[in-house]
């Protein structure tokens, strides 16, 4: 059975860019119907077409959503954690079991947790600052980053400082990450969860449409968030192909 997915969302990174980020790491990117709305907060236009046309059309009156057509059946995909995992199922980058699955659903739900309006507006308008300020370790942002390198450090086997972390048995390494020369968080290939760490690190760095560079909010992640660098890396690595294209505008009724 046959199955058609349209995402629909602002014309920027933010929360919708994982869905495409799923379907570019499987290579299936012409596969995904990419509707992109004028984002709301850049014109009283664009507001004005948000509140009185698309936003009645998203079934919780928030975007991203998903249309999805499975043979005859149709339904809508919408709430943090379900367009993602949906479309990371779809593309099958879950992992191998239930516990991979667990552990991308985990890792993506505190990474786009990230991605509220305070981030995209302080990228829109260039206040790299807010952003540096937010990313320290005990910033509202840097909580979360700081968060994330100590899980993905454990499931690596790298011991921490923290107490809660002294347990170091190497889940990744266990799923066959030790000898590869590629760092994922799952073993030895992309998943949901490298890509979610991908897309936050990168609306820090680059902004909500990767047009900036941030060096200072470079250079303060690697120095506290090593690990989640070495992810972005990877995954700046592998989806260069995408990456270089991504901004090229579509009309709204074209996939």
């Amino acid at each position: 059975m046959s199955t058609t997915v349209e995402l629909v969302y602002f014309n920027i990174h933010a929360r919708g860019e994982l869905t495409r980020l799923c379907f570019a790491a499987a290579g299936r990117l012409s596969e995904l119907k990419d509707t992109r709305l004028p984002l709301f907060m850049e014109s009283d236009e664009a507001a004005a077409e948000w509140s009185g046309q698309h936003k009645p059309r998203a079934p919780f009156g928030y975007v991203p959503y998903l249309n999805v057509a499975e043979g005859t059946k149709s339904f809508q995909v919408s709430g943090d954690g379900a367009v993602e995992m949906f479309a990371a199922r779809h593309c099958n980058l879950l992992g191998d079991s239930p516990l991979d699955a667990a552990v991308c659903n985990t890792i993506s739900a505190k990474a786009v947790g990230l991605l509220g309006p305070g981030l995209t507006r302080a990228g829109l308008y260039q206040d790299w600052e807010q952003i540096l300020n937010a990313s320290t370790p005990r910033g509202p942002i840097g909580e979360v980053l700081n968060g994330l390198e100590k899980y993905v450090n454990r499931l690596h086997g790298k011991a921490t400082s923290d107490p809660a972390y002294r347990d170091t048995g190497s889940y990744a390494n266990s799923n066959g990450n030790g000898s590869s020369s590629h760092f994922y968080v799952l073993g030895d290939k992309i998943s949901l969860a490298d890509l979610a760490i991908y897309n936050s690190v990168d609306e820090c760095i680059r902004g909500p449409r990767s047009t900036e560079f941030f060096e200072r909010v470079d250079k303060l992640l690697r120095r506290e968030y090593p690990t989640l660098l070495r992810v972005y890396d990877q995954v700046t690595k592998d989806l260069a192909g995408y990456l270089t294209t991504r901004n090229v505008q579509r009309p709204l009724d074209q996939p």
